[in-house]
Protein backbone atom coordinates (compact mmCIF):
# COMPACT_ATOMS: atom_id res chain seq x y z
CA UNK A 1 0.00 0.00 0.00
CA UNK A 2 2.83 2.41 0.84
CA UNK A 3 4.56 1.61 -2.44
CA UNK A 4 1.40 2.36 -4.44
CA UNK A 5 0.94 5.64 -2.58
CA UNK A 6 4.56 6.57 -3.22
CA UNK A 7 4.28 5.80 -6.94
CA UNK A 8 1.05 7.78 -7.31
CA UNK A 9 2.40 10.78 -5.40
CA UNK A 10 5.65 10.83 -7.42
CA UNK A 11 3.82 10.57 -10.74
CA UNK A 12 1.45 13.41 -9.77
CA UNK A 13 4.39 15.55 -8.71
CA UNK A 14 6.22 14.94 -12.00
CA UNK A 15 3.13 15.63 -14.11
CA UNK A 16 2.19 18.80 -12.26
CA UNK A 17 5.71 20.26 -12.25
CA UNK A 18 6.38 19.52 -15.93
CA UNK A 19 3.19 21.34 -16.96
CA UNK A 20 4.33 24.59 -15.36
CA UNK A 21 8.07 24.30 -15.90
CA UNK A 22 7.84 25.11 -19.58
CA UNK A 23 6.55 28.69 -19.02
CA UNK A 24 9.01 31.43 -18.16
CA UNK A 25 8.76 35.22 -17.86
CA UNK A 26 10.23 37.08 -20.81
CA UNK A 27 12.30 40.24 -20.64
CA UNK A 28 10.26 42.98 -22.32
CA UNK A 29 11.85 46.23 -23.45
CA UNK A 30 9.22 48.89 -22.74
CA UNK A 31 9.41 52.44 -24.06
CA UNK A 32 7.02 55.15 -22.90
CA UNK A 33 6.31 58.07 -25.21
CA UNK A 34 3.56 60.67 -24.71
CA UNK A 35 1.32 59.05 -27.31
CA UNK A 36 2.41 55.39 -27.18
CA UNK A 37 3.66 52.68 -24.87
CA UNK A 38 5.41 49.92 -26.80
CA UNK A 39 6.92 46.64 -25.65
CA UNK A 40 9.40 44.49 -27.55
CA UNK A 41 10.11 40.83 -26.83
CA UNK A 42 13.20 39.19 -28.30
CA UNK A 43 13.93 35.46 -28.68
CA UNK A 44 17.59 34.88 -27.69
CA UNK A 45 17.32 31.07 -27.80
CA UNK A 46 18.27 28.70 -30.62
CA UNK A 47 14.75 27.30 -30.88
CA UNK A 48 11.34 28.92 -31.44
CA UNK A 49 9.19 30.18 -28.59
CA UNK A 50 5.52 31.11 -28.22
CA UNK A 51 4.61 34.15 -26.09
CA UNK A 52 1.49 35.58 -24.45
CA UNK A 53 1.30 38.93 -22.74
CA UNK A 54 -0.20 42.31 -22.00
CA UNK A 55 1.08 45.86 -22.41
CA UNK A 56 -0.19 48.53 -20.01
CA UNK A 57 -0.05 52.30 -20.14
CA UNK A 58 -1.26 54.77 -17.52
CA UNK A 59 -2.23 58.25 -18.66
CA UNK A 60 -1.75 61.57 -16.91
CA UNK A 61 -5.38 61.69 -15.79
CA UNK A 62 -5.25 58.18 -14.32
CA UNK A 63 -6.91 55.58 -16.60
CA UNK A 64 -4.88 52.52 -17.52
CA UNK A 65 -5.12 51.19 -21.08
CA UNK A 66 -3.95 47.76 -22.12
CA UNK A 67 -3.48 45.57 -25.17
CA UNK A 68 -2.83 41.86 -25.23
CA UNK A 69 -1.37 39.34 -27.60
CA UNK A 70 -1.93 35.62 -27.59
CA UNK A 71 0.20 32.72 -28.91
CA UNK A 72 2.73 34.79 -30.86
CA UNK A 73 5.20 32.44 -32.55
CA UNK A 74 8.80 33.70 -32.63
CA UNK A 75 11.57 31.86 -34.48
CA UNK A 76 15.12 32.01 -33.13
CA UNK A 77 16.55 35.53 -33.16
CA UNK A 78 13.27 37.28 -33.98
CA UNK A 79 11.26 39.83 -31.99
CA UNK A 80 7.65 41.00 -31.67
CA UNK A 81 6.12 44.37 -30.78
CA UNK A 82 2.93 45.29 -28.96
CA UNK A 83 1.75 48.81 -28.23
CA UNK A 84 -0.99 50.98 -26.73
CA UNK A 85 -1.86 54.43 -28.05
CA UNK A 86 -3.39 57.40 -26.24
CA UNK A 87 -5.00 60.72 -26.98
CA UNK A 88 -2.42 63.52 -27.39
CA UNK A 89 -4.28 65.61 -24.79
CA UNK A 90 -3.93 62.86 -22.17
CA UNK A 91 -0.34 61.55 -22.52
CA UNK A 92 1.12 58.41 -21.02
CA UNK A 93 3.21 58.84 -17.88
CA UNK A 94 3.91 55.18 -17.08
CA UNK A 95 4.01 51.86 -18.92
CA UNK A 96 4.82 48.22 -18.27
CA UNK A 97 4.35 44.75 -19.74
CA UNK A 98 3.69 41.23 -18.41
CA UNK A 99 4.86 38.59 -20.88
CA UNK A 100 5.29 34.83 -20.46
CA UNK A 101 6.76 32.48 -23.05
CA UNK A 102 7.25 28.78 -23.63
CA UNK A 103 9.34 26.75 -26.00
CA UNK A 104 7.52 25.56 -29.12
CA UNK A 105 8.54 21.93 -28.84
CA UNK A 106 6.64 19.00 -30.26
CA UNK A 107 6.90 16.93 -27.09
Amino acid sequence: MKLKLLIVSLSLMILSSSAFAQFFPAQAYVSVLPGRVSAQVYNPYYEPIVCNGQVFGQTFQGPVFNAFFFEQFMPAGQSRFAFVQANPYNPFVRGWANITCRFARGW
